[in-house]
């Protein structure tokens, strides 16, 4: 009753599996290029394929997917409760491997094996205190094989009050890099940050091994929180959850940011291939090439408030209420926000990637018909955001156009740097839409229902680089089969 452990293994073989978009690219290339002579020196890699041959070049290792991995967990939890003294105690500990294998397809690990583990500890305490007090105070330990030993301390004071409780916490954690953060080379734009990636910078001679540099290899992601929050009833009608939090990050883990120039290298694994390469003049300088990578922020302050309200007119009919507000300090020109420090803040470094302001609202209709019928009408509104991740762009700026990201001028030549994107379709968000379902109760065996997502058809896009969601009608019949017929 107060021990539980487990042990298990997971494998991952994702089968034939590829990347649509480059496919979809390179088929279409090479089956409308206009470079027909096999003579041609850029007929290898650009002449015309007919149909057939164009898809077995663009499912070619690169952009297909190889992946068969494994990982293993083991944890275990033991907890007592000493009741005369008001206190619970909780103890954990956990241990994690991870053995990836893409085959070079989309890690750095076609000529290298990757093995990573991590084990921890942590211990918790929760005590009940006079004048309706409970203090939680927790702790964890914990070791990675690649960046070492932290310490995640936690602390929580509940103050019961009528009809709820208030709480005050304060929280310390860590974010790892994920192994795809660290050792990524994936289609030949993006790439991994663990061990730092050499590259050519544009406006630089490519035969000059003076010029290169060096991306800042990742550190771990500290996360330090403080929460105020209210949760309980106000009357006998209303029931109210509402947080407010602050944060700050130091190590702040990015999203795929540009870097004006080459990628030579992952730490010493060689890149072998690169999409965006830029050009090259007579006298060896390369202007135009970008890639991508994960970064480390200086520190970045996030903070909120999460409110959310229920009412109950009656036991049948209430009505459902949830607004957020988001900010952060990462959206200012600071220096610390020029994650990949070449001296200029672009826009894919100060943008929150997430709507400042969203909200939700449902009415519920219970036991309408005589019991028989329900009826839930809700709407949605989120405010239009910015998003910007890797060659993927979504913003108000250049919509409609392919996505080009300013990056400052060249400290060399003083000219304007831009990245180039995918198409830019325009910002995210910026839409409200209502949802309507209801069920109809025959009898004790037999009942319908439907719905309709987004009724006024509203442009509702969601993710970059994805369709917007049209409406959508829906319908069940259902049977409900009894565990005993009489």
């Amino acid at each position: 009753p107060r021990f539980f452990a487990q042990v298990y293994e997971t494998w991952t073989n994702v089968g034939t599996s590829y990347s649509i978009p480059s496919y979809t690219r390179d088929f279409y290339n090479r089956t409308h290029s206009t470079i027909t002579d096999p003579a041609n020196p850029l007929f290898p890699n650009f002449g015309y394929l007919e149909p057939d041959k164009a898809e077995e070049n663009a499912l070619r290792l690169g952009n297909m997917f190889k992946e068969k991995s494994t990982r293993l967990n083991a944890e275990a939890q033991y907890h007592y409760e000493f009741d005369d003294a008001g206190v619970n105690i909780v103890a954990s500990a956990s241990y994690q491997k991870d053995k990836p294998n893409t085959f070079g397809t989309s890690l750095a690990d076609a000529n290298q094996t990757i093995s990573q583990y991590q084990y921890g500890g942590a211990l918790q305490v929760e005590k009940t205190l006079p004048a309706n007090f409970k203090l939680v105070l927790a702790a964890r330990q914990d070791h990675h094989s690649v960046f070492g030993n932290f310490f995640s301390p936690k602390a929580a004071l509940v103050k019961g009050v009528p009809g709820g409780s208030i709480r005050v916490t304060y929280g310390q954690a860590y974010s790892v890099p994920l192994i795809l953060f660290q050792y990524a080379s994936l289609l030949g734009y993006a790439f991994g940050n663990g061990a730092g990636v050499n590259y050519i910078p544009n406006g630089s001679n490519i035969t000059d091994l003076s010029t290169r540099s060096a991306t800042n290899p990742l550190k771990a992601e500290q996360i330090a929180t403080w929460e105020l929050g209210y949760k309980g009833n106000i009357g006998k009608k209303l029931y109210v959850d509402i947080n407010g939090y602050y944060g700050n990050t130091k190590n702040f883990l990015s999203p795929l940011i540009a870097v004006g120039g080459r990628a030579v290298s992952i730490g010493d694994v060689p890149v072998n291939h690169t999409v965006f390469n830029g050009t090259v003049n007579g006298s060896n300088i390369l202007n135009g090439a970008t890639f991508f990578s994960y970064f480390n922020y200086g520190k970045v302050s996030a903070y909120g408030v999460d409110l959310g309200l229920n009412y109950y007119f009656t036991n049948n009919i209430s009505w459902a209420f949830k607004y957020s507000w988001f900010g952060s300090n990462i959206t200012n020109d600071s220096p610390d926000n020029d994650a990949n420090k070449d001296g200029f803040v672009a826009a894919d470094e100060k943008s929150l990637n997430a709507p400042k302001n969203r909200l939700a609202t449902t009415f519920s209709f219970q036991n309408l018909a005589k019991g028989k019928m329900f009826l839930n009408v809700s709407a949605r509104w989120v405010q239009a955001f910015d998003f910007y991740s890797g060659s993927q762009i979504a913003a108000v700026e250049g919509a409609g156009k392919r996505g080009v990201v300013y990056q400052g001028l060249n400290p060399l030549t003083g000219a304007p740097r831009y990245s180039l994107r995918n198409f830019n379709a325009g910002a995210l968000g910026g839409f409200t839409t209502v949802d309507i379902s209801l069920g109809y109760r025959f009898n004790s065996l037999l009942s319908v229902g439907g719905g309709i997502s987004n009724l006024f058809d509203t442009k509702q896009r969601e993710f970059v680089g994805s369709p917007s969601i049209g409406r959508l009608f829906s319908a069940e019949l259902r049977v409900h089969i009894p565990n005993k017929i009489k």
